[in-house]
């Protein structure tokens, strides 16, 4: 009962900043995956999802992602399109991530002490805003979610070894499916089993045996990825002028390492569209700043594995879970505060374990400061939600090259029916990144509403000149013409 306590205090210290703007209106890309997209809207497109067809259909938004499709049909069934009922989920889902990651600390042998104040600190991360408060990028948490149920299945295979391995498989599947982030589940095992085999088969072959399992899974979905004709991130098609190019995607990996670090100790300020320089050789400074950062993390990871293994757990999870997003294999977006929630848990651990060490009335006060500063900036991070004009504009001032955040300024211009500065956005845009097409494709159409065809035309043919393979570009392309009686050469368009 004592136990049962603890826990519905914790969740309820967890759950109260998150609970504020849960009525926010749908934004950034909540609204092309949800409140925009009519394959949701179609409750009989579900037994596609369930049977995993679309994996093999570029139409589908998310369809390489079917286990996150299959929550938001559920979430349609339920809520409509009402976003608190959204929020509510990814809330519950954010919640089991701190109650497994809670359990699996207690699992491999950690005081309740130190459990909790890891999963405190976890889920009061404001790293976290993005990813639990947009149902767009609920990947992430629930990618998390079903890693950690699949690590306690692995370890349940101690005392029902088929069992487990069943269990750890299917769940390790389900998040392959959530997200590509879970390739490195086996090297999770893999770490865990190093550093505490007591909570793992006795046999040193049946412990090779789960690894090896789970890497051979992770293989098969890489494999797989790389056949379908669904595209992997930035692998392949147009550049869209921010994602990394080859050498670069080597040169950056380091830096990138050392700001996601950076971002994770101080999370301030938030910004849905960051900015990251690329490096671009090896006889950069950043280059070597981040590899010499890395190697004294990696460093601390492995001098602590025996007297020290929480921190090194810790360390050790932040290296693995950045490896998705490392940019070796290059990402459309090569920064972004959401990519920083599967490392959350363990710099939360690594913090936990330093307080820890503090005597005990003042570990108790260290704690509860660390947790009140994580939910204010929670609660300051979630209030930019609570509108298009305020996010984007926050996201402007913090990274006046972001063109993302100049399209969606001009789209809220042109909901206030101010043209005039919907114009100066969407050029804002082209300059800020001329290979990013958004910013043409809105001006063409906004010229088109007023009847400035040319314009409209040259705008539309410039963003399919730049992303061939762009359908937006081309059905208002179409549309153009159509307008101006062209209907053969409108046709031909339709009809690519």
């Amino acid at each position: 009962m004592k136990r049962l306590g603890r826990g519905l205090a914790f969740a309820a210290v967890v759950a109260a900043p998150w609970l504020m703007g849960l009525q926010f209106p749908f934004l950034y890309d909540d609204i092309g995956m949800i409140a925009e997209n009519d394959y949701l809207a179609d409750s009989a497109n579900w037994t596609q999802v369930v049977t995993g067809r679309t994996l093999n259909d570029p139409s589908v938004v998310n369809g390489r992602r079917p286990a996150v499709l299959a929550t938001y049909f559920a979430d349609r069934a339920l809520y409509g399109l009402r976003p608190a009922g959204w929020r509510v989920t990814s809330l519950l889902l954010h919640l089991g991530c701190a109650g497994l990651w809670v359990g699996l600390l207690r699992r491999l042998g950690a005081d309740d002490w130190l459990a909790l104040a890891a999963g405190l600190l976890f889920a009061l991360h404001p790293a976290g805003v993005e990813a639990v408060h947009a149902p767009g990028f609920r990947a992430d948490v629930l990618c998390l979610l079903l890693m950690l149920a699949g690590l306690h299945a692995f370890a349940r295979a101690r005392e029902r070894f088929v069992l487990g391995l069943a269990g750890g498989l299917a769940l390790g599947a389900l998040a392959l499916l959530a997200k590509e982030t879970a390739l490195v589940l086996p090297l999770l095992l893999a770490v865990l089993m190093g550093l505490w085999p007591e909570a793992f088969p006795r046999e040193s072959g049946r412990r090779f045996a789960l690894v090896a399992a789970c890497g051979v899974l992770a293989a098969g979905f890489f494999a797989l990825w790389l056949v379908l004709p669904t595209e992997l991130q930035a692998v392949g098609g147009a550049w869209n002028g921010e994602s990394l190019r080859f050498p670069e995607t080597i040169w950056s990996a380091p830096t990138l390492g050392a700001r996601s670090a950076g971002r994770l100790l101080w999370p301030w300020p938030l910004n849905v569209t960051p900015r990251f320089a690329p490096v671009v050789s090896a006889g950069s400074w950043r280059f070597w700043a981040g590899l010499l950062f890395g190697m004294g993390w990696v460093g601390a990871a492995w001098g602590g594995r025996r007297a020290r293994p929480w921190l090194a757990l810790g360390l050790a999870w932040v290296v693995i879970l950045f490896l998705p997003v490392a940019n070796v294999l290059p990402l459309l977006h090569p920064v972004a505060d959401r990519y920083l929630y599967p490392q959350a848990p363990g710099l939360a651990l690594a913090v936990a374990w330093g307080v820890s060490r503090l005597p005990r009335p003042g570990r108790r006060w260290a704690l509860a400061g660390l947790a009140a500063v994580c939910a204010a900036l929670v609660l300051a991070g979630k209030a930019e939600w609570s509108g298009g004009e305020r996010l984007w504009t926050k996201a402007w001032q913090r990274n006046p090259q972001s063109a993302t955040a100049a399209v969606w300024l001009g789209l809220a211009s042109e909901e206030a029916g101010d043209a005039a500065a919907a114009r100066q956005w969407y050029a804002r845009a082209v300059e800020a990144n001329p290979h990013q097409v958004s910013g043409r494709i809105n001006w063409g159409i906004l010229e088109g509403k007023a009847g400035a065809w040319e314009a409209s035309e040259r705008l539309l043919r410039e963003a399919v000149e730049i992303a061939p393979e762009n359908a937006k570009a081309r059905h208002n392309l179409a549309v153009c013409l159509e307008q101006q009686g062209r209907f053969e050469e409108a046709r031909g368009i339709w009809n690519r």
